[in-house]
């Protein structure tokens, strides 16, 4: 077994990257990176569906990443997708393959989670602390961050990427200087929206990470025998001078450019010139860390220092909206102690279940910002489209799913579908929840409720003495069974009455 090992894997648009390591005296120590390029965004079509080859090839690359993970437990990898399968269609159907050969989880991140984990990745491993931009060229999108020390100022993840762009602009392999201005405009129009912001930063130092741009100052550096890690401007445009000298990519040779970066260089060399003539940078120097350190040590904060972000996420959420702590927490207590008495027989009795009902319990009633009425669809939009640091998307649209049906009628049309969570579980937190609000309509302490019992899906409900005494409790629970039956619990109130 390897309790002390770590593994993070980054599904991008156009490599697969894996990185082990072993904690000693709570720092990580590397153990093996493993790349495989795949090209993912490559294989999105016009319909935004991954083809059957893409698939194929994202397939195989988890094939050869789940024997690399071999007995590493569940609980220490971390895997994130990124813009491709954000954008994908069919990516349900990728992940349903995908869970037949590789057995850890796969969470779809957002752009903004992407960007806040891959400036964690750089402030984790890098010495300065000051004010820093970031820039990470990826196959499918490019994120830019701004932030001082360990916490981001701005995150930013635009549609364009080595993959995508090369697919746009280059895809026959021509190398013009019409077609790669064209991809030059598309990039600096991408960035304008966040380009006032991020030079009135002002940062004083400015990091790229990725392989794409590792890739071009290494060619700077072999050409022009300059320092290691670094790129300019200047020197950006020479390459654009060099590569236009070439009227298709094939012909096209250079040191440090490995052959299967060749076809997408094109593509990346122009985003690279697009971020630093619109953000109006000179200079910048290449860093190695980046998304999947940043999950790696996200990973280990978790597990090992107990500092999980997403419960942050959540405080700072209800302290945003201003909920009433004292309810939401008596709401939480409730449905605690429910959970504990059912989580064996129904199997929610991992720890995770019990952190996904309680964040529930707390952000319930955010929608009561917008208004009173409806406040459970305004908490489920709020906590749906909210920027949520830590949260995969399918962990957050099952946290808005809770939320938007802790009250009034079933809907079971709006219960979305979930591929990473069964749907029996998710309809059994949901029963916890609505019953753990309903025992505390009166917002008094009381105590209402005395145990549960479970039997498969039968739901046994034993009131105290002042619960069978509280008229509008029992009236309130009796019109629950038929809620609860919706999602395919059977629902009894046990005792004399």
């Amino acid at each position: 077994m390897k309790e002390e090992h770590f593994a993070a894997l980054d599904i991008g648009s156009n490599s697969f990257h894996l990185v082990t390591a072993r904690v000693i005296d709570r720092h990580l120590q590397p153990l093996l990176q493993f790349k495989q390029k795949v090209q993912l965004a490559g294989g999105l079509n016009k319909k935004k569906k991954l083809t059957k080859d893409a698939m194929q090839r994202g397939l195989d690359a988890l094939a050869l990443c789940a024997q690399r993970l071999d007995g590493f437990l569940p609980e220490h990898v971390q895997v994130v997708a990124t813009h491709t399968l954000r954008e994908a269609n069919n990516a349900d159907v990728f992940l349903a393959r995908a869970a037949e050969v590789f057995p850890f989880t796969i969470n779809i991140i957002s752009g903004h989670e992407e960007a806040r984990l891959i400036y964690k990745g750089v402030a984790q491993t890098s010495p300065y602390q000051g004010k820093r931009m970031v820039f990470d060229i990826g196959g499918g999108s490019t994120e830019v961050i701004t932030g001082h020390e360990f916490e981001p100022d701005l995150l930013s993840s635009r549609s364009m990427g080595s993959v995508s762009f090369t697919e746009r602009y280059f895809a026959a392999g021509e190398v013009t200087e019409k077609r790669f201005k064209k991809a030059l405009v598309a990039a600096r129009s991408e960035l304008e929206p966040i380009a006032a912001n991020v030079r009135k930063f002002a940062a004083q130092r400015v990091i790229g990470t990725s392989g794409m741009i590792k890739a071009i100052s290494k060619w700077m550096q072999l050409r022009d025998q300059s320092a290691s890690g670094q790129v300019t401007l200047e020197q950006a445009y020479k390459c654009r001078q060099e590569l236009l000298q070439h009227k298709h990519i094939a012909t096209f040779e250079a040191l440090g450019i490995e052959p299967e970066r060749k076809a997408i260089l094109p593509a990346g060399l122009a985003i690279l010139i697009a971020l630093m003539e619109e953000l109006e940078v000179k200079s910048l120097e290449v860093h190695d860390a980046a998304l999947r350190e940043g999950v790696l040590y996200e990973l280990t904060d978790r597990v090992i220092g107990h500092q999980d972000v997403r419960q942050r996420t959540v405080e700072a959420m209800a302290a945003r909206y201003r909920i009433d702590n004292s309810h939401a927490d008596t709401v939480a207590k409730t449905a605690m102690l429910m959970l504990s008495q059912v989580a064996k027989q129904w199997k929610l009795d991992a720890k995770d279940w019990e952190q996904r009902l309680q964040w529930a319990a707390q952000l319930h009633e955010v929608g009561l910002h917008i208004n009173s009425t409806g406040i459970q669809n305004h908490s489920g939009y709020i906590v749906q489209n909210a920027d949520m640091p830590g949260f995969s998307k399918e962990e957050q649209l099952l946290l808005a799913t809770l939320v938007r049906s802790f009250r009034k009628r079933i809907r079971s049309d709006r219960l979305p579908t979930l591929h990473l969570f069964e749907g029996h579980d998710v309809n059994r937190l949901v029963g916890l929840l609505r019953l753990a609000v309903l025992f505390n309509t009166d917002r008094q302490p009381s105590l209402l409720l005395d145990q549960l019992q479970v039997k498969g899906d039968l739901l046994l409900l034993y009131l105290t003495a002042e619960g069978w005494e509280n008229p509008m409790l029992v009236s309130d629970l009796e019109a629950e069974v038929r809620q609860q039956q919706k999602l395919g619990i059977q629902l009894r109130l046990v005792g004399e009455n």
